[in-house]
C-alpha cells in the first residue's frame, strides 16, 4: 500500500449532503439517519466500510477500516460522515490502496489532540451511529448500527471482508474481520419496569466499615436474585445469592475486595466517583451513578423516594427507607477564583447547624496542587454565620490559606482525615467577577453565581426581562457567510461570544428552525433564529449555568413580544417556563438586530424544574408526536426526538404512556400541568402546538413513568397560526375542544378533558387568567410597558422584518395578517366568557374547531 503516515487534518469536501426532510429543527446531534436498519448498504464496488470501533477498549480513539474491493489510485475523491445532519463530510488522503487492502481512519473530537501518524477525521462514533462514504458526493457505503451492536470491546463490520453481513465481530484493526463471541457481550439497556433496583450506596462509611450498595424490589412479584449480576464501571461482573425477594424487600450487599465469610458481597470497592451497574443476561437494565462529593463520609447516595427514578444525597439508611441528607453542618458555601479588579481569590464557609464549630478542628485542602492540608484559623463560627476566607500566597491581613484556586481546580473540607465537603469547577463556571457554589445554603446543587461573600448566595443569571441587554458573537468572516449562505444545512461553526463581561471562546452557532428557517432562507432575508451550544466543543462548558440557549427572530411577530408575553403567562400559571429576555445580538461588533434569548428546554432545565432530573425528555415533531398508539415498537415513533438518555433508556415510559393513552387513561399524565398549560395556549388561540395540525412546538418529560408537557415556540400565538383553519376565527377557538381536528387524535387532551373535574379545574384556571394578566387594563398596560422597554431597540434593528410602524401598529391592531394583541385579547376574552357561561358552544361534535 502506498502511503506514507502523515497528520490528515480535516479536509471539508465539496460533496452533496443527504438530510431528512420536512422541515423539522434537528434537535439532537443525531436526529437525521442516513439508514434505519442495522446493515450496510454498498451501491458500487472499490471502496466500502468494512469494520468500525465505536467503544475501544485496548485504544484512546474510535476508528473505521476501509476496505478495498479493487485497485484505488487516489483516495481524495472519496469522503466521510457520521450521521450528524450539521456536519459535511470530510476527504481522505490522497494515498493509493490495492485491492484487498485496508485503511484505518482514526475517529476523534474536534478538540482532541491529533494523533501524531496517521488519519483521522474530526467525529467521534456513537453507540448508535451510522457512517456513510462517498465518491465524487454520490453515497457508495453505509454502515449504521444500533445501540448494543458495537460495545465496548466489539466492533461492527462486514463478515466476510467488503461483501458480507453486518454483524458484530472481534476488533481486527487493518486485518480480516473475525466474528465474535456475542455470548459476553453486554448492553446497556435501561429499563422502565425494572423489578429490581439499585437504591442507595454508601461508598465511604464514617466508622471505617465496609461499603455497601442495596438492593430494592420495585416489582409485584417476587424476585430470585441469582438471576441478577452486579459491577462497578471496570465492568467485571459480579454473581448475586440464591435467594427470593419479596416485593417491597431491601437488601444489602457489601462490597468489598476482602473476605467477609459469609456475608453477602462483591469483590469491589466502591470509588468517589463510581458506577454500579446491575445486568441481566448481561444487559444493562438499572445504573446508579454518582460523582465525587455526592457519597462522602457521612453520606449516601441514592434514589429518593425508593424505587424512583430520582436521586438524592442520602443519610446513610441500610435496610430501610432512604432519607435525604442535611448538608452540613459545616459546608464549602461560595468561592471565587477569578476575582474582578485582580483581587484575591476567596472561598466562604457556612455553618448549616444549631451549634457553634470550632474551625481549628477542620483542614482544606487543594488537591490539584499536590499540597498538605491546612488548618483553618482557630475561631467559632456560630450557627448560620459565614466567613470568608481568602486563597492567596501573600497574607492579605485577614483570614487565609497560602495557596491560590486555579480555573479548574477542586477544594475539600476534612474532618479527622475524612473529606466532608467538596466542591470543584471549570473554566466556565468561574468567569472573571463571579463565583460558583451552592445554590441554596441547605443543598448540594451548585450554580454559577454572583459573588456574595459572608451572605446568602446569588444565582447569576443571563435573563434581565426587565432590560435590553448586548449579546456579541465574534466569528470569522467565512464562517459567518457560510452559515448565511447554507442556512438550510443547520451546521454548528465556531464562535466567541460575550454577555455581561463574559467571553467563552469555541462556542458553536447555528441555524434552526422548521418551515421559519425555509420561509427566511426563501426570502432576501437573512434573518434567521440561531442555536447557541456552548459545550459543542468544549466537554462540560457552560454559559451562565447554561449549554444551550435559542436566539429567536420574531417571525411572523411584528409586535416582537407574542413569545414573551406567552411564556410570562405559563410561569405565572405555574408550568416550567425557559426563561427568556431581549438582547441585541451583535456579530463581529455590528449590530445584527434585536432577538429574544430563550432557555433552551435540555437536562440543565429539567434539573432546574423537577425533583426528578433523571427521566427521558422528548420533542415530538412528526410521526408520533400525537401519541396516537402505533405499537410497543419504539421504532414506529420515528419524530418524538428523544433529548436525554439517548445511549441508556428503553423508551419504556413511552411506550407505556401512549399505551395508557390509548386506553383512555390519565394515570401517566400530570394532568394539572397540563390544564395550566393549555389554560394559556387556548386562550392565545395557539394551534402552533401539540392541539394544532402539526402536533409540535412541544416537549414532554417523563417524571417517574408520569409525563408533563412543557412550552416552547409561541412566536405565531395570539391567533397568527391558522393552518387548516381559513375558513374560521381562531379568535373563537373552542374552549373544551381547542384542536384544529379530530379530538380523538389528540389523546393527552381528549382524555384529560373527558373527566368534568378536570374541565372545572380547567375553567376555574381560564377564569383566573380573564380576570387577572388577560383583562383588559392589565394586558394593556403590559403590552404598553414591553413596548417602552423595546421601543427604541426595534426603531434601531438593521434586519428587522416589519419595522418600527408596524410594530406601533401591530400592540393593537390587525397589521397583515396579524393581529394586534390588545384587539385580539379584547375579542378573546369576550368569546371565552360567553363559552364559559354558556351563551356560545364551548366544544363541537369531536371533529375539532376547524372542521365546523
Amino acid at each position: 500500500m502506498n502511503i506514507k503516515p502523515f497528520i490528515f487534518y480535516s479536509v471539508i469536501a465539496s460533496t452533496t449532503l443527504l438530510y431528512g426532510c420536512g422541515g423539522t429543527e434537528q434537535t439532537t446531534d443525531s436526529s437525521t439517519e442516513q439508514s434505519t436498519d442495522s446493515s450496510s448498504t454498498i451501491t458500487s464496488t472499490g471502496l466500502v466500510i468494512n469494520e468500525i470501533v465505536a467503544s475501544p477498549s485496548d485504544t484512546t480513539y474510535d476508528w473505521i477500516e476501509l476496505y478495498a474491493t479493487e485497485d484505488i489510485a487516489d483516495l481524495s475523491v472519496f469522503s466521510l460522515v457520521d450521521d450528524n445532519a450539521d456536519r459535511e463530510p470530510q476527504a481522505l488522503p490522497a494515498v493509493s490502496l490495492s485491492q484487498g487492502e485496508f485503511i484505518v481512519i482514526q475517529a476523534i473530537d474536534e478538540t482532541d489532540t491529533p494523533p501524531d501518524n496517521g488519519y483521522y477525521v474530526t467525529f467521534k462514533l456513537g453507540s448508535d451511529d451510522a457512517v456513510t462514504l462517498y465518491e465524487d458526493g454520490t453515497a457508495i457505503s453505509v454502515l449504521d448500527w444500533e445501540e448494543g451492536e458495537a460495545a465496548e470491546g466489539f466492533s461492527y463490520g462486514l463478515y466476510t471482508d467488503g461483501t458480507g453481513t453486518a454483524q458484530t465481530l472481534t476488533p481486527t484493526e487493518g486485518a480480516a474481520n473475525q466474528t465474535a463471541d456475542t455470548s459476553t457481550l453486554v448492553t446497556t439497556l435501561i429499563a422502565e419496569d425494572a423489578p429490581l433496583r439499585i437504591n442507595e450506596v454508601l461508598a465511604k462509611d464514617s466508622s471505617g466499615g465496609e461499603d455497601w450498595i442495596e438492593l430494592y424490589v420495585t416489582s409485584s412479584s417476587d424476585v430470585y436474585l441469582a438471576d441478577y449480576t452486579l459491577s462497578d464501571d471496570n465492568n467485571e461482573q459480579f454473581a448475586l445469592p440464591d435467594i427470593t425477594l419479596s416485593p417491597g424487600e431491601f437488601y444489602r450487599i457489601y462490597a468489598s475486595t476482602d473476605d467477609l465469610g459469609d456475608l453477602p458481597s462483591v469483590a469491589f470497592k466502591l470509588g468517589s466517583s463510581d458506577t454500579v451497574s446491575l445486568y441481566s443476561n448481561n444487559v444493562i437494565i438499572e445504573q446508579l451513578s454518582w460523582n465525587k462529593g455526592q457519597a462522602l463520609s457521612g453520606y449516601s447516595y441514592g434514589r429518593y423516594p425508593d424505587g424512583s427514578d430520582a436521586t438524592a444525597v442520602l443519610t446513610p439508611t441500610e435496610l430501610s427507607s432512604n432519607s435525604q441528607a442535611t448538608h452540613g453542618p459545616l459546608v464549602i458555601n461560595e468561592i471565587v477564583a477569578s476575582a474582578a479588579d485582580d483581587g484575591n481569590d476567596w472561598f466562604e464557609l457556612y455553618n448549616n447547624s444549631a451549634n457553634t464549630i470550632n474551625l481549628a478542628n477542620y483542614q482544606v485542602i487543594d488537591e490539584s496542587d499536590d499540597i498538605d492540608p491546612v488548618t483553618l484559623p482557630d475561631i467559632d463560627l456560630y450557627a448560620g454565620e459565614y466567613i470568608t476566607i481568602y486563597a492567596t500566597d501573600e497574607d492579605p491581613g485577614t483570614y487565609y490559606v497560602p495557596f491560590k484556586l486555579g480555573k479548574e481546580d477542586e477544594l475539600s473540607l476534612i474532618l479527622n482525615d475524612e473529606v466532608i465537603d467538596y466542591i470543584d469547577w471549570d473554566e466556565s463556571d468561574v468567569a472573571t467577577g463571579f463565583s460558583y457554589g451552592l445554590s441554596s445554603n441547605t443543598g448540594f446543587t451548585h450554580a454559577f453565581l454572583t459573588p456574595t461573600p459572608s451572605s446568602e448566595n446569588t444565582v447569576a443569571t443571563a435573563f434581565t426581562p426587565t432590560a435590553v441587554n448586548t449579546l456579541s458573537i465574534t466569528i470569522t468572516d467565512e464562517n459567518w457567510q457560510d452559515i448565511l449562505d447554507n442556512p438550510l444545512d443547520e451546521e454548528y461553526h465556531e464562535t466567541a461570544i460575550t454577555f455581561n463581561g463574559v467571553t467563552l471562546d469555541s462556542v458553536a452557532i447555528r441555524t434552526k428552525g422548521g418551515s421559519s428557517l425555509s420561509s427566511v432562507a426563501n426570502s432576501s432575508s437573512d434573518r434567521y433564529s440561531f442555536k447557541v451550544d456552548i459545550n459543542e466543543y468544549v466537554s462540560g462548558q457552560k454559559f451562565f449555568g447554561l449549554k444551550k440557549f435559542t436566539l429567536q427572530n420574531s417571525f411572523n411577530d411584528p409586535s416582537y413580544m407574542r413569545e414573551v408575553i406567552a411564556y410570562e403567562l405559563m410561569d405565572e400559571m405555574g408550568v416550567p417556563t425557559p426563561e427568556h429576555a431581549y438582547v441585541n445580538f451583535y456579530v463581529n461588533g455590528e449590530l445584527f438586530g434585536l432577538y429574544l434569548m430563550v432557555e433552551a428546554v435540555d437536562g440543565e432545565f429539567v434539573e432546574k424544574h423537577f425533583t426528578n432530573s433523571n427521566g427521558d425528555l422528548y420533542k415530538p415533531d412528526g410521526t408520533g408526536s400525537d401519541l396516537l398508539w402505533l405499537g410497543d415498537d419504539i421504532q414506529s415513533y420515528t419524530d418524538i426526538n428523544l433529548q436525554t438518555n439517548e445511549d441508556t433508556t428503553d423508551n419504556g415510559a413511552f411506550i407505556n404512556f401512549v399505551e395508557s393513552l390509548d386506553k383512555g387513561e390519565t394515570s401517566a399524565i400530570e394532568v394539572d400541568t397540563l390544564l395550566r398549560y393549555m389554560s394559556v395556549s387556548t386562550s392565545l388561540s395557539n394551534l402552533d402546538s401539540y392541539h394544532g395540525p402539526l402536533a409540535h412546538n412541544y416537549y414532554i418529560y417523563d417524571d417517574d413513568g408520569v409525563f408533563s408537557i412543557l412550552p416552547w415556540d409561541f412566536n405565531e400565538s395570539f391567533g397568527t397560526f391558522n393552518m387548516d383553519c381559513n375558513n374560521v376565527d381562531v379568535r373563537e377557538l373552542y374552549i373544551d375542544e381547542p384542536v384544529s381536528g379530530a379530538l380523538s387524535e389528540r389523546p393527552l387532551i381528549a382524555n384529560v378533558f373527558a373527566e368534568q373535574s378536570n374541565l372545572d379545574t380547567y375553567h376555574s384556571y381560564l377564569t383566573q387568567l380573564i380576570n387577572g394578566s388577560l383583562s383588559s387594563d392589565t394586558f394593556n398596560a403590559r403590552v404598553n410597558e414591553i413596548a417602552d422597554l423595546i421601543r427604541e431597540h426595534v426603531q434601531n434593528d438593521p434586519t428587522s422584518f416589519y419595522g418600527s410602524t408596524y410594530f406601533e401598529q401591530n400592540l393593537t391592531s390587525t397589521t397583515g395578517q396579524f393581529y394586534g394583541l390588545t384587539s385580539f385579547m379584547q375579542y378573546r376574552v369576550a368569546n371565552m366568557v360567553a363559552q364559559i357561561d354558556g351563551t356560545l358552544p364551548s366544544a363541537g361534535d369531536g371533529s375539532g374547531f376547524c372542521a365546523r
